[in-house]
C-alpha cells in the first residue's frame, strides 16, 4: 500500500505539502508506517523509468513526474534524478519483461550501469523483481486514485520526498 499511495498519488498530482510536524500522524491515522515509510518507498521507486509508470501505472504520465530514481548511470556526478526518466527501452519487444531484459543486454559490458558490482544474471533478476512488485502495486492503483484526493493532507505528506526521508534514502542508495 505504500509503493501504491506514493507512486500513485505522484503520477496524480503533488499537491502542497502540509506542515512537516503533522506528516507522522496524517501517515498513522492512514496506516502508513512513517518511521519505515522513506526506506521502503526508497526501494520500491530507485529504478522506475517513465515507462514503467505509463505501463503500470498512468499512461500519460510526463517526463516532468516529480518521482525520484537513482541514476542509472553510476558514474554520473548526478546521483538521483528528480524525474523518473525516459530510458528508451526497445518498442519492438510486446512485453515490458523483454524490454527491461533487452536493456540489461544493453549494458552489461558497463560496471557502473544500475547496479555496481552485480553481474548481468544478478541485474536481470533485479529488474524481474522490479516489474513482479510494480505490477503488484499497479493492480491496486485505480481504485487509490479513486478513493484519495490529489489536495488531501495525506497526498502532500507522501509526495513531500524532500521531508519525509525519500530524498535522502535515495541518495543513500545510489
Amino acid at each position: 500500500m505504500k509503493l501504491l499511495l506514493f507512486v500513485g498519488l505522484m503520477v496524480a498530482h503533488t499537491s502542497a505539502a502540509p506542515p512537516r510536524d503533522t506528516c507522522p500522524s496524517v501517515m498513522d491515522s492512514a496506516g502508513i508506517d512513517y518511521d519505515n515509510f522513506a526506506a521502503f518507498v526508497s526501494h520500491s521507486i530507485h529504478s522506475l523509468t517513465l515507462e514503467d509508470i505509463r505501463f503500470y501505472f498512468k499512461s500519460d504520465a510526463t517526463e516532468d513526474n516529480n518521482i525520484p530514481t537513482v541514476n542509472a548511470d553510476m558514474e554520473s556526478e548526478e546521483r538521483v534524478l528528480p524525474n523518473a526518466p525516459l530510458i528508451g527501452y526497445d518498442e519492438e519487444f510486446s512485453t515490458p519483461a523483454m524490454r527491461q531484459f533487452d536493456m540489461v543486454l544493453r549494458n552489461m559490458d558497463r560496471a557502473d550501469w544500475q547496479v555496481r558490482g552485480y553481474s548481468p544474471l544478478e541485474k536481470a533478476t533485479h529488474v524481474f523483481h522490479m516489474a513482479e512488485l510494480w505490477n503488484k502495486a499497479g493492480e491496486q492503483y485505480n481504485l487509490a486514485e479513486r478513493l484519495l484526493s490529489p489536495d488531501s493532507e495525506l497526498c502532500g505528506c507522501v509526495t513531500d520526498v524532500e521531508n519525509n526521508g525519500i530524498w535522502q534514502y535515495m541518495n543513500l542508495m545510489a
